[in-house]
């Protein structure tokens, strides 16, 4: 067998411009089609930081009524030992009180309803940036007493830095909430229609205004991998208190999955016919140097060397250019695809329109997760392993006088 894989290997680089073509179309197919799952996946990726990580979070704990019943009368006081608790399990990267309710948000001649969401804003800066979407004056600090507006709010009430916003709703119990709001900062939120609605105030400053003091409406949980919920959810559940429940993202936005599910199963499709175009694309390479060697299979077969053995060459050296081809676009496919990971493909005109609307930032992102490459080098290498049947089949019908005048 040792003799074989080396008379195989000889055998590839006599005739060096026939292999590199060979192994060239293999490194091409490998790096296509993990380019398309790695931007198809990116842009799932983004969708759902867009939606999950600027609004719901990946899983919130809440009181078990809670999101049946989105109000204040829900709301939960959360203990210090718990929070601490779920910080320290694994892949959990922050755990931050919000509290969220409604307001009439007003000036002096408009008015219009608004989504108020009291939040920790360190704990929050640290995992959204949100500091770097800021428009117009500044974030909000622990202990403030201003609001940072959504810009579509802000130019709605004609309203800039330094002003003041009238907030008037109801509190906790039904307690008349009102007040009067310095404006700090404008953001730009990657959600058109929370950038409509949206005011952020320190959390305290929101438990004040709603005279919900010492409560959350939930107890956000983050994690760098959104992959990693479900594990985090069983970790969770396992400390909680009876009243108290935990949701994941797919949960609490199950129409955001249903969409990408939807895609994602177009896009396997998609796959399944650039998988099909691919084997026809290294099927017409293999023909080529089955069809150039006939005189030299007729020759060696004349000189004694049986079929058998030929076709068993022939196979070792065809999957000698599937393996050296996948390896060789696995590694081109990885830092192919890692330049647009840090630089993701901006987009313009309708698409970007389109995005906008569904709260996604108008770029073409890309996925680094290990196994959408090592998954197409595999499918490659399979695909090559079956073409491998062509040239054997050909072999074993070899005849020595055609061969020989070919």
């Amino acid at each position: 067998m040792r003799t074989n894989i080396k008379l195989a290997w000889r055998n590839l680089w006599r005739n060096k411009r026939r292999t590199i073509i060979a192994i060239s179309s293999v490194v091409f197919s490998v790096l296509l089609a993990s380019w398309m799952r790695s931007m198809q996946e990116g842009s799932y990726d983004s969708m759902i930081d867009n939606s999950v990580k600027f609004y719901t979070g990946y899983l919130q704990v809440q009181d078990t009524a809670y999101w049946n019943e989105r109000n204040l009368e829900n709301s939960f006081k959360v203990a210090d030992e718990l929070q601490n608790k779920i910080s320290k399990i694994t892949d959990v990267s922050l755990v931050a009180n919000r509290l969220e309710s409604f307001s009439l948000a007003a000036n002096h001649l408009k008015s219009k309803p608004a989504m108020v969401m009291g939040i920790e804003p360190e704990a929050e800066d640290r995992i959204t940036q949100l500091s770097k979407k800021i428009e117009a004056g500044d974030f909000l600090q622990s202990g403030d007493a201003e609001v940072v507006i959504g810009s579509g709010l802000a130019k709605y009430l004609n309203l800039g830095v330094g002003d003041t916003l009238v907030m008037i709703s109801q509190g906790y119990h039904g307690i008349s909430a009102s007040g009067l709001f310095p404006i700090k900062g404008i953001i730009k939120h990657p959600n058109v229609e929370f950038n409509k609605r949206l005011v952020y105030l320190d959390i305290e400053t929101a438990r004040d205004f709603y005279s919900a003091y010492g409560l959350s409406t939930s107890l956000v949980v983050m994690t760098n991998d959104h992959y990693s919920v479900h594990h985090i959810k069983k970790a969770i559940d396992k400390i909680l208190p009876k009243n108290n429940t935990v949701m994941t993202w797919t949960e609490m936005s199950p129409e955001l999955e249903q969409v990408i599910q939807s895609d994602r199963g177009g896009g396997i499709i998609m796959l399944g016919i650039l998988y099909l175009v691919i084997a026809f694309g290294m099927f017409s390479v293999v023909i080529m140097m089955v069809k150039e060697r006939q005189r030299e299979f007729g020759v060696t077969h004349a000189v004694g060397m049986q079929k058998r053995k030929i076709a068993l060459l022939v196979l070792i050296e065809t999957l000698f250019i599937g393996l050296i081809g996948c390896s060789i676009g696995l590694i081109i496919s990885w830092f192919f695809c890692l330049y647009f990971y840090y630089n993701p493909l901006p987009l313009s005109g309708d698409m970007a329109d389109a995005m906008a609307i569904y709260g996604m930032e108008p770029y073409m992102f890309f996925s680094m997760k290990p196994s959408l490459f090592y998954n197409q080098m595999i499918v490659v290498f399979i695909i090559s392993s079956l073409i491998a049947v062509f040239p054997i089949t050909n072999v074993s019908r070899l005849k020595i006088t055609t061969a020989m005048r070919s």
